[in-house]
């Protein structure tokens, strides 16, 4: 594989390849230090607080999580409506969908957010977690905390979606960044003068982040984007259903990844344990390092697919889908390499405080190469906004991977590595399928349900 190949992956003549271009390029600067941050909050974290108390924190993260897909699709849909309103210069309809998804987000996740707290004293969440139960009082104050910061995240970043409408990818992954580097600056301060706590590292990881959007919200609509920046009078609930109709096709899709993705952490801590969490995330995140530059290129492509669908340019997609294959080729050999030295590299890392089987990180890469190829696919498919057969091919995911993971993992006693093999195998189903219909969409032969 040549270096050209990255190059030439972002060469081209039109307007939305540069657009597509300037987003790669800044992003790769921009996720450069989230890279490093994130693998400086690890060693950092567990600095902090121990491991076991670590992949707590990562399990409730996922669990978290959970609710932000409770959008139901909502901001799915106003990242391809608004599009194509910016497309055709619409703005008075682009401010309606915007302020009618602010809106909704507040109708949906303030009485959520209100309903879980005053509910969770009646969770049993240490045997949902896998802990001792002197840990139930500190562990219901963070969730109840972190249900509140979840409220708040979701309405806020409505506005990341509205970037990413305006094909500015790499400005909407910065404000991420800028939140990861205020916790590890906050964390650092805490590990010389504040108590290992749980609840500290919930405010330390999830404050900042959402200030950030909000301060860049304020600016940014009273500047750049002023001509979408929301407003009560411009609330329109017949946009609703607009909103709702593909909405709700990504919501089913994002459905599965509750089940297929964020049940990891805590199907594993059921299985083997808090610390075994602490074994996959590490392994993961050093894999990630690798697939973050893969995802960096991959998102500015569905804004710029929606854009070129909407124009009919199948030149320029097929393109652009013949070139992403070779970057894909490069992925795989760029995550053997990092495979084969991860001893080393974990060690240096995290130092003796956690050990990584090997066995464990080789099948987390091959789940990984399943799902970035599956990624690929389903961005470019999101982009057109045909994803009815996707909304129902993932619900052999959403049937099949915590009944499978259990299986593998607790009665056929291979632990982690069982929920590792079960996402593999789901991913190839989907990769068969998906890779299929955007074939035939871009071979512009898609019919009945490949074209819905």
């Amino acid at each position: 594989m040549r270096i050209t190949t990255i190059k030439n992956i972002l060469i081209g003549g039109s307007q939305r390849t540069a657009i597509v271009k300037k987003n790669i390029l800044g992003s790769l600067a921009i996720k450069g230090i989230s890279i490093l941050t994130s693998l400086l909050l690890v060693p950092m974290t567990l600095g902090y607080v121990s491991a076991e108390i670590y992949g707590v924190w990562l399990t409730i993260s996922s669990i978290l999580h959970w609710l932000t897909y409770m959008d139901v699709g909502f901001t799915h849909g106003l990242k391809n409506r608004l599009n194509e309103c910016l497309a055709r210069k619409d703005y008075e309809k682009g401010k309606s969908l915007v302020s009618t998804t602010y809106a909704i987000m507040f109708i949906i996740f303030v009485p959520l957010s209100t309903l879980l707290i005053v509910a969770s004293p009646w969770i049993d969440w240490c045997g949902i977690l896998n802990v001792d139960s002197s840990n139930q009082e500190v562990i219901l104050k963070t969730m109840q905390v972190l249900f509140v910061f979840i409220a708040l995240q979701m309405i806020v970043n409505v506005f990341v979606t509205i970037v990413a409408a305006y094909q500015k990818t790499a400005l909407s992954s910065l404000f991420a960044v800028i939140g990861q580097v205020c916790s590890l600056c906050i964390i650092s301060m805490m590990t010389l003068f504040v108590k290992p706590s749980l609840l500290n590292l919930a405010f330390a990881y999830s404050l900042m982040p959402i200030l950030i959007v909000l301060i860049a919200s304020v600016i940014y609509f009273k500047t750049s984007m002023k001509e979408v920046a929301p407003s009560v009078s411009a609330i329109n609930m017949g946009y609703v259903k607009d909103l709702w109709g593909l909405g709700i096709k990504f919501f089913i899709i994002q459905l599965q990844m509750i089940v297929l993705y964020q049940a990891t952490n805590l199907l594993i801590s059921h299985i083997a344990g808090p610390e075994s969490v602490t074994q996959y995330n590490i392994a993961y995140k050093l894999l990630n390092v690798v697939v973050m530059v893969y995802t960096i290129i991959l998102n500015p492509l569905w804004p710029a697919f929606t854009d070129a669908y909407t124009k009919g340019d199948y030149v320029w997609m097929n393109n652009t889908y013949r070139k992403m294959q070779r970057l894909y080729a490069l992925l795989c050999v760029m995550i053997a390499m990092v495979v084969v030295s991860s001893p080393i590299l974990i060690r240096f890392w995290v130092r003796d405080m956690v050990g990584v089987p090997f066995l464990l990180t080789l099948s987390i890469a091959v789940y990984t190469l399943i799902h970035c190829w599956v990624s690929l696919q389903a961005i470019l498919i999101n982009g057109t906004g045909k994803v009815t057969l996707q909304s129902r091919v993932i619900v052999i995911g959403i049937v099949l991977h915590i009944p499978l993971s259990l299986f593998l993992g607790k009665y056929i006693g291979i632990g982690i590595l069982g929920v590792v093999a079960s996402m593999s195998a789901i991913n190839i189903i989907y990769a068969l399928v998906l890779t299929t219909q955007i074939r035939r969409i871009l071979n512009n032969s898609a019919t009945g349900i490949w074209n819905k």
